[in-house]
């Protein structure tokens, strides 16, 4: 009886340390995020291209799903400075200032280059975020846009389920590039073609920049 009661006991400890565990395991992978926003978990992730790949580790953050819309932005800035106009569509025409002073007024920031990368990358070492072969299902480019933005989401996901992450509109990051003066801008647009559309792929420009493919998401340190 005793023999059983002890065994009992032990499968108990056993069963509740593992439950305890997993329990922190998912408590890690489902912190939760605002509404629209995804967590990014931290850990490690193989930064570069496909060909030239080197480890870094990020801290968990949150990024939104979506890239900016002209109706939220201009819901908080009070203006709408984009080419392309619809309340659906990715704002764009935004300098990195106005990116940044919209992210601030919402209690976010504009991710780094690297968390961006390791959102879009989702797991992933190859070209792209879906494959080594361009797809027109996951991206708004120059052969699939007609010269325009398109509304967000409505390509398929990367494995983060976070939407245009390639194509689109270039993204603003808070990241300064090794030319003075210049900004990252990272997942290429609607007028880009594949050469720079891989994951991996940094862009840059003055802050001051307008440009009808010049967007952004939000990030919020977790």
């Amino acid at each position: 009886m005793k023999l059983s009661i002890l065994i009992a006991t032990c499968f108990i400890l056993t069963f509740c340390s593992s439950s305890v565990f997993a329990q922190n395991v998912m408590k890690e992978m489902s912190k939760e995020c605002p509404k629209n926003m995804v967590n990014i978990p931290s850990g490690n992730f193989m930064s570069g291209r496909a060909d030239d790949l080197k480890e870094m580790t990020i801290d968990a953050f949150c990024i939104d799903r979506f890239e900016t819309t002209q109706s939220e932005y201009e819901q908080i800035m009070d203006f709408n400075p984009s080419h392309f106009p619809d309340p659906f569509h990715p704002v764009e025409k935004v300098t990195w200032q106005e990116a940044q002073d919209y992210c601030k007024k919402r209690e976010k920031r504009l991710p780094t280059e690297w968390e961006w990368e390791k959102a879009a990358k989702a797991g992933t070492e190859t070209n792209f975020y879906w494959g080594n072969k361009l797809d027109d299902d996951y991206a708004w480019y120059v052969a699939n846009s007609d010269r325009k933005t398109h509304r967000v989401g409505q390509k398929k996901p990367n494995n983060f389920d976070l939407y245009d992450m390639t194509g689109n509109v270039w993204e603003w990051t808070s990241s300064d590039h090794k030319e003075a003066g210049k900004k990252v801008l990272r997942g290429s647009s609607w007028y880009n073609g594949p050469s720079v559309m891989g994951t991996a792929y940094r862009n840059k420009s003055k802050p001051e920049v307008r440009g009808s493919g010049f967007g952004f998401r939000c990030a919020l340190s977790n």
